[in-house]
């Protein structure tokens, strides 16, 4: 008899932070459980990109983690019109770095339960935000390699 999935639904919010004059960028991601309790949070400080390539990795980062968790699917929100809407298939992935980060990321959603992308305004991603943004100002430790669950 195949196992059940441990969640029925995961709702995902990720957010990139750069910070240009300390050279890295900041990940984060917030994941809760169809009752918006919080279940796993993950950050991860990395090198310096643009601003999309590092709303593109805190995703992929995200979804990395979470193709271990069983899920029946999962709802992704980003402030990110452009990651959004280029995974929507409603915008060209013009920048050959995005291409690839969009690429990679088709990639691992084929190891994942059904995603579906949202955006959502800024000010609805508190959490995702100032996660990523305390972990580009070096103020958290990384949680990338393990989870955080509540």
């Amino acid at each position: 008899m195949p196992r059940r999935p441990a969640y029925s639904h995961l709702i995902v919010y990720t957010d990139g932070a750069i910070r240009p004059e300390r050279r890295c960028a900041g990940l984060g991601a917030v994941v809760c459980d169809e009752s918006g309790y919080i279940r796993f949070w993950w950050n991860r400080r990395a090198p310096l990109m643009t601003c999309n390539e590092a709303e593109y990795a805190a995703v992929h980062m995200a979804l990395e983690a979470l193709r271990h968790i069983p899920a029946e699917r999962i709802t992704l929100y980003s402030d990110s019109q452009v990651l959004i809407r280029q995974m929507q298939g409603l915008a060209a992935t013009r920048s050959p770095h995005l291409r690839a980060a969009r690429q990679r990321l088709r990639a691992l959603l084929a190891a994942c339960p059904p995603v579906t992308f949202r955006h959502l305004p800024r000010e609805h991603n508190r959490l995702a935000d100032a996660l990523a943004n305390q972990t580009a100002e070096g103020r958290l430790p990384d949680f990338a390699g393990g989870s955080r669950e509540r």
